[in-house]
């Protein structure tokens, strides 16, 4: 669904804030090439390996970053990036 992909202006912002990733390399293999995804990606919070949807489990707004050449991944919050803003959010 594209309701749930990243909008221009997201884009804009995350390019803005990430530029500096075109002069980092990659931790496992120095290749400088990122890709950035334009979805937003939820990590939850461990509850024992128990499923934990509402109530007081934490959830973490991500937007993964992989290497071009070897696929690691880097996470970046989406809340401190400026993507997303957590109270327009919560309002939905």
């Amino acid at each position: 669904m594209d309701e749930f992909k990243l909008t221009k202006e997201q884009k804009e912002i995350l390019l803005k804030r990430l530029i500096h990733l075109s002069k980092t390399a990659c931790q496992s293999c120095g290749n400088k090439e990122w890709i950035a995804s334009e979805n937003i990606f939820e990590m939850r919070e461990f509850k024992g390996g128990n499923l934990v949807i509402g109530g007081q489990s934490a959830i973490l707004p991500v937007v993964p970053v992989t290497c071009k050449y070897c696929g690691q991944i880097i996470f970046f919050n989406a809340l401190s990036l400026g993507i997303l803003n957590p109270k327009k959010e919560n309002e939905k």
